[in-house]
Parts: C-alpha cells; sequence; structure tokens
C-alpha cells in the first residue's frame, strides 16, 4: 500500500510538472524590470513578485517609509519590508490597496491583478488540498524551516514576503506570503500545506485597503 501511494504522488507530480512548464516568454515592468513566466494549465503567472515603481503611464507610486506616513497615506503607495532594500530582489515590494484601484495601471501592458475566479481555477488545476506544496518555492532559501516544505512542481514560487499593516508595522517575513487578489489576498504559510484566502477581504473590513501585500501577476488572455 505505501509502496502505492509512492506511486501515486510521482504520478501527480509527473501530471503537474507536464501542464506547468516555465516560458521562454518574459514580461517587462515600465521600469525595465524582467519577469519570467509560468504556464500553469490555461493561466500564464508571472514567477517573481512585483517590484515596479511607476505607473503605466510613467507617473511614480509613492514610496512610504516611516510608520507615520504609511498610517496616513491617502494615495496610492508602496514600502519593502522593515525599509530594506536588500531584500527587493528577492520579495519584491508590498503595496496597498489604492495601487490595484489605481486607473493609470500598476501591472504591466497585458498583465492584470488576479480575481478570486482565477485562485480558483488555479485550485482546480492543481486539484489538491496540499496545493500550497505545489505552490510554494522549493526548499527553505527563503522559508522559515518546516515540516512542510514546497517543492514548486507549479514552478509558481510562492514566496513569503509577510506584509505591512494599517499602522505601518511590518510582519511575517520569511514565514508567510500574502499577495493581493482584486478583492482581498490569498496566503501561504510556512507551517501549511495550503493556500488560504481568509486573511484579507476589503469587502468585509475597509481597513485591510491600508495593508501592504505582494502583487503576483497575471496575464490577460
Amino acid at each position: 500500500m505505501k509502496q502505492l501511494n509512492i506511486y501515486k504522488i510521482v504520478f501527480f507530480l509527473f501530471f503537474i510538472s507536464l501542464f506547468s512548464c516555465k516560458n521562454a516568454e518574459t514580461a517587462e515592468d515600465i521600469d525595465g524590470n524582467v519577469y519570467h513566466t509560468i504556464r500553469i494549465g490555461r493561466q500564464t503567472w508571472m514567477v517573481e513578485n512585483l517590484k515596479v515603481t511607476r505607473f503605466n503611464n510613467g507617473d511614480s507610486i509613492k514610496k512610504f517609509e516611516s510608520n507615520s506616513d504609511w498610517k496616513q497615506a491617502n494615495q496610492a503607495g508602496y514600502s519593502f519590508y522593515n525599509n530594506d532594500v536588500t531584500i527587493v530582489k528577492d520579495y519584491g515590494f508590498l503595496y496597498n490597496y489604492k495601487c490595484l484601484q489605481d486607473a493609470r495601471g500598476i501591472a504591466p501592458e497585458g498583465w492584470r491583478i488576479p480575481t478570486e475566479e482565477d485562485l480558483r481555477e488555479l485550485e482546480s488545476f492543481v486539484n489538491s488540498n496540499s496545493i500550497g506544496i505545489f505552490l510554494k518555492e522549493k526548499g527553505n532559501s527563503h522559508w522559515l524551516p518546516s515540516n512542510v516544505v514546497g517543492n514548486n512542481a507549479t514552478g509558481f514560487n510562492a514566496l513569503p514576503g509577510g506584509y505591512r499593516d494599517e499602522e505601518g508595522n511590518f510582519y511575517m517575513l520569511r514565514s508567510n506570503g500574502y499577495y493581493w487578489t482584486t478583492n482581498g489576498s490569498f496566503e501561504f504559510y510556512n507551517w501549511s500545506d495550503r493556500m488560504f484566502q481568509a486573511f484579507a477581504d476589503t469587502r468585509r473590513d475597509s481597513v485591510f485597503k491600508r495593508y501592504g501585500f505582494s502583487i503576483k501577476c497575471i496575464k490577460e488572455e
């Protein structure tokens, strides 16, 4: 029976890898940052987290460093964890919700912020209660040690970039990853093999619009 279960796991990983392939195609934002892309089922996702500093029309996105500036912000803005620029290369920026709503556009041309429907399609394709394992970065290069280690079989490469709350405080770098959708967030925790969508629902509580989360864009098809 144990050997049969191993065969099932190997077959599942082969199936996922067969229909998930890293594209030669890349995406480029207005700042010139280049992002690798991955095809997962019928969807194409960016592999790296967004780190653009300008809207698509060339206007700068406001950077908020101090807690007081972040707390009082009434416009689209971004920051990076603990104002440590050295981590941007790996984790990208943390954006507030106004960035998503801004008509000038934060996603590169031909790309967009994912919706809840996009996540449902992703879940349907992977078709596993342990979807987080297949979406998280492989190993512990960025994730804290855990009994639940990602294998990144899909190439999605979810990272634990943490978040910034409405007071401007930073939390959970290397432990949890929080990504924006058009109405809230989806999350990955170092202790769990799942993907969650329960942390920040902007329709339930508008305070989350003042939070800062990572962004992983999906291609417009």
